[in-house]
């Protein structure tokens, strides 16, 4: 309520008389909400009113707000530094409220191309036949928009046209800029679309087998890890007498001492901490569920952070951005305080991704004298042959399987 922000009357009475008078209220209880400060939300109550006595003065209305109105405003406050700053953001917010209150027409829906629409398409069906992730999803929905584009531009749809030259084409592009991995991914969605469009009646000819294979080795790489003192070193940077570090701080245990990925940390939710048995449920990929132990200092960093930091929000996860507004920590927020904290530690390791602490561990499992199964169990890996490339980083083992060296023609 504007109630709980400005105290003297008179202040209240000039909020309330503004042409945005009428809407502060709800827009104040929702910064609440989102963890915005009360300074801020009284920042944003006087650019309201700015905005309101602007529209006032060129003799527009509340339901004539949209974009372009938002944008010039913004424009025309340069001579206020502060305003400037703040960018339009809070009047976007506004906007969006008055849109689903009916006060502002709803915006008009941008119109999808027919690439757009074959594209999205795909993707549900990759959801409901597939049961994929939704960021797995709006990954294959991409590269499928992109060799759409490759193809065709924003023109009509040739499908039954496609062949080995425009398939090549995309490739050959694509290669020339992304990483092998990287690239090997995206040509396993291209079949999986082109098995899509041929289940669908789209294409008369399966081109699956145009595709051309990506170079790469069964085991080629070895596994991007650090010692076991440095992991201790990336967690003694987080300055736990913050709230920030804290959370940092559970994080990074989760990472180090479970072997999570970045997507497991982000998707934790506070019902998935069964305190009283000791055990964590993890939504791993593919959708599956899986139950693991609640080792003690894991739940010390987890009960730490949730009691005395983590801000009351509406989103049940339990890692959220720390400052306002106050929204779950997605993957890449969790990858975000990996590179942080290796950064902070002065360490130079060989990625900076949340993976480098999952290698690590089995790393360290391996040279404790741990078997190739146990390390996939920790893990959680589907197949034996997924763990295989541990065995790179065994030296001992590796030394006692070398062969000498053939010395002056000797046999």
């Amino acid at each position: 309520m504007l109630n709980d922000y400005f105290a003297r009357a008179e202040i209240l009475r000039r909020h309330r008389a503004g042409l945005l008078g009428a809407y502060l209220d709800t827009y104040t209880s929702t910064a609440k909400e989102h963890g915005y400060p009360p300074s801020t939300v009284r920042y944003h109550c006087y650019v309201f009113r700015l905005f309101g006595r602007w529209l006032g003065r060129r003799g527009l209305g509340v339901g004539e707000i949209d974009d372009d109105v938002i944008v010039e405003f913004w424009r025309k406050q340069r001579h206020v530094p502060r305003v400037h700053a703040t960018g339009t953001k809070p009047l976007r917010w506004l906007l969006g409220y008055l849109r689903a209150q009916g006060v502002v027409p709803a915006q008009q829906p941008t119109e999808r191309t027919e690439a757009d629409a074959l594209a999205h398409r795909f993707g549900t069906f990759l959801e409901q036949r597939r049961a994929l992730m939704p960021e797995t999803v709006r990954q294959h929905i991409s590269v499928a928009q992109e060799f759409l584009q490759s193809c065709f531009a924003r023109g009509p749809l040739r499908l039954h046209a496609l062949g080995e030259k425009d398939i090549t084409q995309f490739v050959l592009g694509a290669a020339k800029r992304l990483s092998p991995r990287t690239h090997q991914t995206r040509m396993s969605i291209l079949r999986s679309f082109f098995r899509f469009l041929l289940e669908q009646g789209e294409v008369d000819v399966d081109l699956t087998g145009v595709v051309p294979s990506v170079a790469s080795w069964r085991l080629a790489g070895v596994p991007r890890h650090i010692s076991r003192s440095q992991v201790e070193q990336v967690l003694a940077s987080c300055d736990r007498g913050t709230p920030m570090g804290r959370r940092d701080f559970a994080i990074l245990v989760l990472l180090a001492r479970l072997g999570l990925r970045a997507c497991e940390v982000a998707r934790l939710e506070l019902g998935d901490i069964r305190w009283r048995t000791g055990e964590l449920i993890i939504r791993g990929k593919g959708s599956t569920i899986e139950v693991l132990p609640l080792v003690a200092e894991v739940g010390e960093a987890l009960a730490a952070y949730i009691e005395k930091d983590r801000p009351r929000c509406q989103t049940r996860r339990v890692f959220t951005r720390m400052r306002a507004p106050i929204t779950a920590l997605v993957r890449k927020g969790v990858t975000a305080v990996v590179r942080s904290a290796t950064f902070k530690a002065g360490l130079d390791v060989p990625a900076r991704g949340a993976h480098v602490l999952r290698h690590s561990l089995a790393t360290s499992m391996l040279r404790d004298g741990a078997t190739m199964s146990e390390i996939g169990v920790v893990l959680r890996h589907r197949s034996p042959a997924t763990t295989e490339i541990y065995a790179k980083v065994d030296i001992a083992s590796l030394q006692r399987l070398a062969q000498p060296w053939p010395v002056g023609g000797a046999r």
